[in-house]
């Protein structure tokens, strides 16, 4: 349907856009930036390792009339982008999940958890 850009589209619409939805908690994110930059970093590191491997040894490929046909080591730029993408996503939703819980229990979430612990 949307030939070369396929997988592009795919990753606007569903990484791209929630995205830009946690943007409206960017504080809570900047605060963050260094943990942040740390698991996008780990991320990036074992997402090509265990990316490149598969394709290398023909465990799944790309077709090549779904991506743009930009590679860099080894892969195509959208795997690198979906990489990224789901790491900030999914490290971004649970900063904010966490900065939320410590608000609503009024002390750090370490507390809460011992507190409940010896309850």
């Amino acid at each position: 349907m949307f030939g070369n850009y396929t997988y592009l589209v795919w990753l606007i619409g569903c990484i791209g856009l929630p995205l830009l939805l946690l943007l409206g908690w960017r504080q809570q994110l900047w605060s963050q930036r260094r943990t942040l930059a740390w698991v996008l970093l780990g991320s990036l590191l074992g997402g090509w390792a265990w990316d490149a491997l598969a394709v290398r040894f023909a465990l799944w490929y790309y077709d090549p009339g779904r991506i743009v046909g930009v590679w860099f080591l080894g892969l195509p730029l959208e795997e690198w982008l979906w990489i990224i993408g789901t790491t900030l996503m999914f490290s971004g939703l649970t900063v904010i999940l966490a900065e939320r819980s410590k608000i609503s229990h009024a002390g750090r979430p370490s507390d809460y958890i011992q507190k409940k612990m010896t309850d």
